[in-house]
């Protein structure tokens, strides 16, 4: 299944709708080749997902997904896949770097509303988890540094499903 076959779902399908996948941690599913849904039980049977991501490797996954959050070690293994896929299809830039989707996601129509630069912590000890971009249209470029140099690349994006038609 491609990025847009992922993203055409509507929010809140059931996870059988899409490739077969299995529990990472928390509401987190691998569907493996860097491929992951993040679920919510809350909004009924069948393991509803909100969201598709990809990301360097299961440890960023869980390090940006997983519900609760994230309480493993914050020293990154060596990363599962070096290159980030292209977002070209979706009008995105072709190299994501940190400054280039700042740029970019500036630019875009609502961007004042929409784009938002913030960091996430652990309550638990305040260990620093990541950093992300807010993208419009429900894209999320998080980064593994706390200051992102502008040429870092993500560890991790996030989809937002479409809201369904009523």
């Amino acid at each position: 299944m491609s990025l847009p076959d992922f993203i055409g779902q509507a929010r809140w399908a059931v996870r059988s709708e899409f490739p077969p996948s299995s529990l990472l941690g928390g509401r987190v599913f691998t569907c493996g080749d860097g491929w992951y849904l993040m679920t919510n039980p809350r909004r009924g049977l069948g393991d509803p997902v909100h969201s598709v991501g990809w990301a360097q490797s299961d440890y960023w996954a869980r390090r940006s997904w997983e519900v609760p959050p994230f309480a493993g070690g914050l020293v990154p293994p060596q990363p599962q896949r070096l290159e980030v896929p292209s977002l070209r299809a979706l009008g995105r830039p072709d190299v994501l770097a940190f400054e280039k989707v700042r740029e970019f996601e500036s630019r875009q129509p609502g961007a004042k509303t929409v784009t938002m630069v913030d960091a996430r912590y652990r309550l638990t000890d305040g260990a620093f988890l990541f950093c992300a971009i807010h993208g419009c249209g429900g894209v999320t470029y998080i980064y593994a540094s706390n200051e992102p140099g502008s040429s870092d690349q993500p560890v991790a994006l996030q989809f937002q499903l479409p809201v369904p038609a009523s």
